[in-house]
This record gives C-alpha cells, sequence and structure tokens, in this order.
C-alpha cells in the first residue's frame, strides 16, 4: 500500500466517506460538472508491464493502459456509496484537498474507534484530495474538464486482452484497504 500518495483515489474518498459516514450523511458527491475519465488498476497495470517484458509483440513499443471503460463520476457515485455503506447523497460542490486537512482530528478519533492501523489523514493521503478534487472536476465550468480518453486497441491487437470494470475495481480496493484496517469497516 502506498501511504501519502499524491495520487490515489482510495485513502481520499475512503476518508472523505468514513467522516460522512460517522456523521450519519449520505455520501455527498464533492465534484463538479461531468467529465468522461478512464482509471487504469494497479495490478492490471502490473500484469500488462509483465507481458510487454515477454512479448514479442511488445518488443519496442508503446502502449495506453486502462480499465478498458469509461465512466462519469456521477454515475459511479451510487455504487460508491453502497461499496462505503452509505446512501448516495446530493451533489454539494467541495474541495477536498482544502476541507479535509481541518477534519484531521475526526479522522484521528475514527483511527482510534476502529483501531485502524492508518496513519494520520496528511500521511495517509498526501495530496490525494487535491487530486480527487482535479478528478471530479471541482471549481469547473461548462462540462468540466476535457476528456483524456486514450486508445488500447494497439494494446489488445498486440495480445494483452485483459480488463476491468471500474466500478470492480473500486470494490476491490475499498474491500482491500479496509482488510488491511487501513480503512473503517463498511457494515
Amino acid at each position: 500500500m502506498s501511504m501519502g500518495s499524491a495520487m490515489n483515489l482510495i485513502p481520499a474518498l475512503g476518508i472523505y466517506a468514513a467522516l460522512l459516514r460517522e456523521a450519519g450523511q449520505p455520501l455527498i458527491y464533492p465534484g463538479g460538472p461531468g467529465n468522461i475519465l478512464e482509471a487504469v488498476d494497479a495490478d492490471l497495470l502490473g500484469r500488462a508491464i509483465a507481458w510487454a517484458g515477454e512479448a514479442v509483440a511488445a518488443r519496442n513499443e508503446i502502449f495506453n493502459v486502462t480499465n478498458g471503460d469509461v465512466f462519469l463520476w456521477q454515475n459511479l457515485w451510487p455504487a460508491l456509496a453502497d461499496m462505503l455503506g452509505m446512501a448516495p447523497g446530493p451533489e454539494e460542490p467541495c474541495s477536498l484537498g482544502e476541507a479535509m486537512p481541518a477534519r484531521a482530528g475526526e479522522w484521528d478519533a475514527i483511527r482510534r474507534k476502529y483501531d485502524l492501523e492508518t496513519p494520520d489523514l496528511e500521511s495517509f493521503v498526501g495530496e490525494s484530495c487535491h487530486y480527487a478534487d482535479f478528478c471530479m472536476a471541482y471549481g469547473a465550468e461548462g462540462f468540466g474538464v476535457a476528456p483524456a480518453i486514450v486508445s488500447t486497441v494497439k494494446l489488445r491487437r498486440a495480445g494483452f486482452t485483459e480488463m476491468i470494470d471500474t466500478e470492480d475495481m473500486f470494490r476491490k480496493w475499498f474491500r482491500v484497504f479496509e482488510e488491511k484496517r487501513l480503512l473503517p469497516p463498511v457494515g
């Protein structure tokens, strides 16, 4: 597990959700307008790298690796709420990068309550709350940020055809973080 990473949405969203859940609130969507995104699962990326190290078709080639689907946060939000044992909430734009540091004491209380192995908020999330703001287009106007969709056709034609549904990816990583006692139990 990467602690203090600048681009890890699991601890950023997990802590945000835990704070809301402890307060009896639904999972409020803090982002801005909809924007089309792709994600990449770390395990999938690792398997693609291992494949590329052995496959003749990958020799001296560069590939894009993504999960294989696209999503909008607003469409994914109800599933994320379910994964985290919560009801989906309304859209209330809020910068997690600005708001979360002030809630470090609340996170410490949750850590103690559930006997978590997680370090303090800053050490755990690093700059990931700012990354979450960017990914969810907080502060953007109109349609949000321009889609940054990349093609994985070259990778698939070369022979690497694995993929993972982004919902399944989030579900997997939230469970891993819960099992390792980095995030509080959902149930």
